[in-house]
């Protein structure tokens, strides 16, 4: 059966909250590192990103969504490729740029403020295109779906880190919040023991905006997975997350 458009899945009306969203991680910014950056499931995350990109010297990665730059450098450890970063918190990307002074990688690594609803690249011009827990801020995610599939070159990879978690379905429901807390409650535990107190208050509001979906509206893989192929990608795949299984990873090759 087709999986009908993202947008027709919520069955509860809110104000547009982009701006809210930009804010909120305006103020995360400064210590972004400091909580989720501490969390060591976040990191596993990235690395299974990273290897099952399987990228090469030289290849073109685009890192969507890169926030402080934490998955674009894993990408510079693991091979001498090429990294374009975009991002729509400009708090964010000043982060990165530090970093990327402090390394000496302004040769290898390039950014821009953009939202990853808009991805203005030519077709065709990246080796790999990688995103993690980004994708699901966007309410209608086939476009950009597609745009990814256009951008990449033949043979290219999407790699997609995200949460396995279907929140779609009306906010009022008692049974979607339910199904919601069995996560929730792992992510909050996690967040205190690894990231301290600061990184908990982080999740806790966090966790309140997916269940109102107020700028986050995830899906799960199997859903990701048909988006996928109706963008026309060859191959879709996806490999959970090792102790983790809320969290997975899909490999799109065009």
């Amino acid at each position: 059966m087709a999986l009908a458009p993202v947008a027709d899945f919520w069955g509860y009306k809110m104000k547009s909250t982009k701006k809210d969203t930009k804010d909120w991680f305006k103020e995360w910014a400064n210590e972004y590192d400091d909580t989720l950056g501490k969390i060591n499931r976040h990191h596993h995350l990235l690395n299974l990103v990273v290897k099952l990109s399987n990228v090469k010297k030289d290849q073109k990665v685009l890192d969507v969504g890169c926030g402080t730059g934490l998955l674009s450098l894993k990408f510079l450890e693991k091979a001498d490729c090429f990294v374009t970063g975009i991002d729509s918190s400009s708090e964010m990307l000043s982060i990165f740029d530090k970093k990327i002074r402090k390394l000496s990688l302004s040769d290898r690594v390039t950014y821009k403020l953009e939202d990853a609803a808009v991805l203005d690249f030519k077709s065709n011009s990246f080796d790999i295109v990688a995103s993690t827990v980004t994708l699901h801020h966007l309410k209608n995610k086939y476009p950009t779906i597609k745009k990814i599939h256009s951008i990449l070159k033949p043979g290219g990879r999407f790699v997609l880190g995200d949460i396995d978690m279907d929140t779609t379905g009306k906010v009022t429901d008692p049974k979607r919040l339910l199904r919601m807390l069995e996560w929730l409650k792992e992510e909050f535990i996690l967040a205190l023991t690894e990231g301290g107190v600061e990184a908990f208050s982080r999740m806790y509001d966090n966790g309140k905006k997916h269940i109102l979906n107020d700028g986050e509206y995830c899906i799960s893989f199997k859903q990701w997975k048909e988006l996928c192929k109706r963008a026309k990608f060859s191959k879709v795949t996806v490999k959970s997350l090792p102790g983790f299984k809320w969290f997975k990873v899909l490999v799109a090759i065009k």
